[in-house]
């Protein structure tokens, strides 16, 4: 493995890990909303969109799989959903 690639890799996995944390923010908002402290629907709704192209993208990436890519935007696809669904 060359250096850029393992620099590449190194960076790829500290950006999905904070791309996952990112996503996770979204559960105290998800507990206010259960909770009756409605929010805004539309960035959560929106953020889960952009998120699914990306996990398509990821996995249709050739000639593998990007997981560094998916494993973030997956969790953002459920969140981001789950927030928008508890908005109303």
């Amino acid at each position: 493995m060359s250096k850029m690639s393992k620099i590449n890799k190194i960076v790829g996995s500290i950006g999905a890990f904070i791309g996952v944390f990112v996503f996770i923010a979204y559960i105290p908002q998800i507990m206010a909303n259960l909770s009756g402290t409605k929010s805004q629907p539309w960035q959560p709704l929106f953020a889960s969109f952009s998120c699914l192209i990306w996990v398509i993208y990821g996995w249709t990436k050739e000639p593998k799989k990007d997981y560094i890519l998916i494993i973030p935007n997956v969790t953002g696809v459920i969140l981001g959903f789950l927030t928008f669904i508890t908005s109303f």
